[in-house]
């Protein structure tokens, strides 16, 4: 006859098998109602809780066959994030002819020569601006030429931004994509004829701006002014108007010619009276501060070159502008930032190599809000 003792024990051990039956039914139960696959591991419900790219929608119309959409994604993708509101209560600066701060009326010093190189270390030259007060904070071989390259789509920006000021374009425009537009080289995001007509004005900007698109500056450039000549006129002009004295535009884009002939040129005392006018424009930051950017139904995905501008490991209070690069120009960026009711800017053109330039440009803010303080 079994002892009392171990009838007890086997009827405790029977109730906590039910007990422990009960929780993992109870469990299965829960994860099954919220939509969780049964039997998944740590590493995939972690996976599981990164937030998905936005499902691209039906388009409009379908590509020709044979037509392939080029996917832009980085090759680390970070998680988008909306873009901050630029302020709508800063007073950018002009520039007048108050002595210490950036100045319309320099001598001219416009010239054709062709460097086969304009590159120094840590950059061939910078200077740094209150934005508030054009007043120069630093300055190191401000008046050098420099090739900005792809620095140079901020005076296209500008163009177009005041194009659409004067109601001559829109926003929203349909622009026209014809095969010049799309055998251009470098960054792009493959324009197709075959697209004509399905990017608005403002996708363009985003592209170019965000992931320095050369198709999408000439683009623009061709819906707004019908020809490349066209449009380089108009960007010459409004130099001069901004007393912009020693830059000369040849490109929408900065692209250097293939025929041997000059790049677009100018100094980094020019592109700093280039920034003050951009950001003139309500909408500038509206693109420059845009890390993530999603075209063609959500199936492309642009990303910043700017990497100061990045959530993560950028610089704080970082909203713009354009970085810029080719073989004979080095690495070039124009950056700004918001600190405190604050606004820098900073450029440094003809950098080495990108980690330089970068660098750079973060010491060149740390200075200006520094001596922004001691004032």
């Amino acid at each position: 006859m079994m002892k009392k003792s171990s009838i007890i024990a086997i009827a405790s051990t029977v109730i906590a098998l039910h007990v422990v039956l009960f929780v993992v039914l109870f469990e299965r139960g829960r994860k099954k109602e919220e939509g969780w696959p049964v039997g998944r591991t740590a590493a995939t419900a972690h996976a599981a809780e990164k937030p998905a790219a936005p499902a691209p929608s039906s388009p409009q119309s379908v590509p020709e066959t044979g037509f392939e959409v080029p996917k832009l994604l980085p090759l680390d993708e970070p998680t988008p994030a909306p873009a901050p509101a630029p302020s709508r209560s800063e007073t950018i600066a002009t520039p007048g002819t108050t002595a210490g701060c950036l100045r319309a009326d320099q001598p001219d010093r416009h010239t054709s020569k062709v460097y086969p190189s304009l590159v120094g270390n840590p950059c061939r030259g910078a200077i740094v601006v209150d934005a508030h007060t054009a007043k120069i904070l630093y300055e190191n071989h401000a008046t050098t030429y420099c090739y900005p390259a792809s620095i140079t789509k901020l005076m296209t920006l500008l163009v177009v931004l005041d194009q659409i000021g004067a109601g001559k374009i829109h926003f929203s425009d349909p622009v026209k994509i014809n095969r010049e537009i799309a055998k251009i080289g470098g960054s792009q995001i493959w324009l197709d004829p075959r697209e004509s007509g399905k990017f608005t004005v403002d996708d363009l900007l985003y592209a170019m701006l965000v992931h320095s698109a050369n198709d999408a500056a000439y683009a623009l450039a061709l819906h707004v002014a019908g020809s490349r000549d066209a449009f380089v006129a108009m960007m010459n002009r409004k130099a001069r108007e901004l007393g912009m004295n020693a830059t000369t535009y040849h490109s929408p884009h900065g692209l250097p010619p293939s025929d041997g002939s000059q790049p677009d040129i100018s100094t980094p005392y020019d592109i700093a009276i280039l920034c003050l006018a951009v950001l003139r424009h309500q909408e500038t930051l509206r693109y420059t501060s845009t890390e993530l950017k999603y075209i063609r139904d959500g199936e492309t995905m642009l990303s910043t070159r700017n990497a100061l501008a990045r959530r993560v490991d950028g610089y704080p209070g970082c909203d713009g502008l354009k970085t810029g690069y080719h073989r004979m120009g080095g690495w070039s960026l124009a950056a700004t930032a918001r600190h405190n009711g604050q606004r820098v800017i900073a450029v440094a053109l003809g950098a080495p190599d990108k980690k330089t330039r970068n660098a750079e440009v973060r010491k060149l803010l740390d200075l200006g809000f520094q001596r922004l303080e001691t004032f």
